[in-house]
């Protein structure tokens, strides 16, 4: 076969929906063989529906309206993906064309060994004639899961890290062998150090394998700075929303009262898991108080989620003590019983994941507000500034990401919590909508007198919104201070670390 100059070509594409019709306008990029394309732009902006499009999954109300994606197969002649009928396209997903999803949570099936989903997409897009456990090996070892041995292979996707969980896809996505390999924010949700990790795999990979790479994010710094050539695409004006805080600056951290009472205080806290020789939580303490937001920072597979389960009562403690004002209970105590003294509740990681796909913006409201609240389904929706006529009737997928987090906020406030537990919830949006997001998150707490407990790996960011900061590592909390003495004297390892990311 002739070599070809280009894997992919997509000419004037654009796609409409019923109440947008110019989604995505005229749209034009191209992807050679061995080449890196970075397609950036806002959150909301069709990046992630254009990549839909190439492989046939777009939602329903979706419409290619004009253009065409012009593609080279590994043989035969080119042909067009957004007019392909589905008997063919099923034939390119995966073998030649893979995609790596933005939520490796929702990607995966999660009560099922990651080890045994690795096994089934080398099984049905790899090489009939290859020894299986042979080639899951070499996969491994291309992704640098290697190390990890057993452990990788009977681990439920819960049990590893955002970065392990990110290796896992790309080990997945290579089972077929594609040409194309299109990675939709593959970075956003994990730490400085983790990022640089998985960038760097991604190119060693591209040019191990002279595939083409479509690189998807909202990052600009990040696209110009790891791959070859960079297309952006613009929000619609039609499709901006706005509800600025009055009177609030973007960012401004939110003030404590001086009176503020204490929401929880948790000492000593030791969580070990059931296959693990030593604890993945060791002796944290910290308290958190009425209306005040504390940061709990460190790099990605700290512990800071395993906290925020625990919190839930979503995973039992090993040792500790929990003290709130209803009363104070071992850390080891039953899930129902820590999440009832807590009374916290949680905005996941993965919001998309977590809200119900058949739900609709009121039911899954409806369905959380505490029987003895006065609020209405509107007056949650109102409180994070959207409005109750364009989204009682709104399914998840036809939400973008800010307007998701939105409901997420809503429908944890709805069980009248007296923390709200933020994980990593802002980590795959772009900048300006982090900012309007914490607007919004400030606004609602603030009159309802709830503690946030915020979760990033983001220094920049927890400095921005936190009235105090927990820097976090290997299980322990190694330094503790205002967000201003940390980034002007940080005294520990992890804290100078973080405070150089930033320069």
């Amino acid at each position: 076969m002739t070599p070809v100059s280009e894997l992919l070509t997509v000419t004037d594409f654009s796609l409409s929906f019923p109440a947008n019709p110019r989604f995505v306008r005229d749209l034009s990029f191209s992807v050679a063989p061995g080449e890196s394309v970075g397609l950036v732009g806002p959150s909301g902006s069709g990046k992630s529906l254009t990549a839909f499009a190439l492989l046939g999954l777009l939602p329903p109300k979706a419409r290619v309206a004009t253009g065409n994606a012009l593609y080279h197969p590994k043989a035969g002649e080119p042909v067009d993906l957004l007019s392909l009928p589905e008997s063919i396209r099923t034939r390119v997903r995966g073998r030649e064309i893979a995609y790596i999803f933005q939520e490796p949570q929702s990607a995966l099936n999660p009560v099922v060994s990651c080890g045994r989903q690795l096994r089934e997409a080398i099984h049905r897009l790899g090489d009939s004639a290859c020894n299986l456990d042979e080639a899951v090996a070499e996969t491994l070892r291309k992704v640098g899961l290697d190390a990890l041995g057993n452990r990788i292979m009977h681990a439920l996707p819960r049990e590893l890290s955002g970065g392990q969980l990110q290796r896992l896809l790309i080990a997945m996505a290579l089972a077929g062998r594609p040409r194309l390999l299109i990675a939709d924010e593959p970075t956003t949700a994990l730490d400085l150090v983790t990022q640089a990790e998985i960038v760097r795999l991604l190119d060693d990979l591209r040019a191990e394998h002279d595939m083409g790479l479509l690189f998807i994010a909202h990052d600009e710094e990040l696209i110009e700075r790891v791959t070859d050539r960079q297309v952006s695409i613009r929000r619609p004006t039609s499709t901006v929303r706005k509800f600025p805080t009055p009177g609030a600056a973007a960012g401004a951290n939110p003030t404590p009262e001086a009176h503020q009472d204490l929401v929880l205080q948790v000492s000593d806290l030791t969580i070990r898991y059931a296959s693990a020789e030593s604890p993945v939580i060791r002796d944290c303490s910290f308290a958190i108080r009425r209306g005040e937001w504390v940061g709990l920072i460190g790099p990605s597979g700290c512990g800071k989620s395993t906290i925020a389960s625990w919190l839930v009562g979503l995973l039992p403690a090993e040792a500790g003590q929990l003290l709130a004002p209803g009363g104070s209970v071992p850390a080891s105590a039953s899930g129902p019983e820590i999440r009832r003294l807590a009374g916290g509740q949680i905005i996941f990681q993965d919001v998309y994941g977590s809200l119900n796909p058949s739900l609709t913006v009121a039911a899954a409201l409806k369905e959380a507000l505490a029987a003895e609240s006065a609020e209405s389904v509107d007056d949650l929706l109102n409180s994070v500034g959207l409005p109750p006529a364009d989204f009682r009737g709104k399914l998840p997928h036809e939400l973008s990401g800010g307007q998701r987090q939105r409901v997420a906020i809503a429908r944890a406030l709805a069980a009248r919590p007296r923390v709200l537990i933020c994980d990593e919830a802002l980590s795959g949006l772009d900048v300006p909508l982090r900012r309007e997001v914490v607007e919004v998150m400030e606004r609602a707490c603030r009159p309802r007198g709830v503690g946030v407990l915020f979760i990033t790996h983001n220094l920049r960011l927890a400095t921005s919104c936190t009235t105090s900061i927990l820097l976090m590592e290997n299980g322990t909390i190694v330094e503790r201070g205002c967000p201003r003495a940390i980034l002007q004297s940080p005294e520990s390892e992890l804290g100078r670390r973080l405070v150089d990311s930033l320069i």
